[in-house]
């Protein structure tokens, strides 16, 4: 998934680029839900079985920003 294809100006949006300047690559299942976050460095991975969890993990992201 790259930066282009997120759209939109939603908390978990913003959180998701940064995320991604960070470092983050995500995975999309078929209906562009992201389903898999992996961290490209250090090979930290989180798998999101539905959107409340990854919604969850996006806020708990945005809440350590400063």
């Amino acid at each position: 998934m790259t930066l282009e294809k997120i759209t939109g100006s939603s908390m978990i949006i913003k959180t998701a680029r940064a995320l991604m300047q960070e470092g983050w690559a995500f995975t999309p299942n078929e209906m562009n839900i992201i389903i898999k976050a992996e961290h490209l460095e250090t090979g930290e991975s989180v798998s999101f079985p539905s959107f409340g969890n990854l919604k969850r993990w996006m806020y708990e992201r945005a809440l350590n920003y400063q």
